[in-house]
């Protein structure tokens, strides 16, 4: 009787002692990462509408010399959002080739699990808006 109730109390403690590592574990913890190099003046309007739509927290832009670099801070994602995000709008008077750049964006952010999946749609007069899940 004796080695059950120590068995038992050495399972409880063992519970009481993994139960906080494995809820820890479970929360998600903010990464920052390098999420591209767009055009010059490009990153700066990424990343506020990254802001804007709840898919990252923050972000920063370094001038480089092949255009901005846009580094942002996120949840890594590994399931699909349930509801579908529209992060920005590459309009064609803003970026030479807008499908182009919603195309790397969205292959950059699946990329580094910042979203799980995406589809750019094209617009009125080419424009191409970024939506992510």
């Amino acid at each position: 009787m004796f080695k059950i109730a120590q068995a038992g109390i050495a399972a409880g403690v063992a519970a009481a002692v993994l139960a906080p590592g494995a809820a820890q574990a479970a929360t998600a913890r903010d990464t920052t990462a390098l999420l591209g190099t767009y055009g010059f003046g490009r990153a700066q309007v990424i990343g506020e509408a990254g802001v804007a739509a709840g898919v990252w927290r923050s972000f920063s832009v370094r001038t480089g010399f092949a255009g901005d670099d846009l580094t942002v801070t996120y949840q890594r994602r590994f399931t699909p959002s349930p509801v579908e995000r529209q992060v920005y709008t590459a309009a064609f008077d803003a970026v030479a080739d807008a499908q182009a750049e919603c195309l790397g964006v969205g292959a950059d952010g699946v990329a580094r699990k910042v979203w799980v999946s995406f589809r750019c749609q094209t617009g009125f007069v080419p424009s191409y808006t970024l939506y992510v899940r």
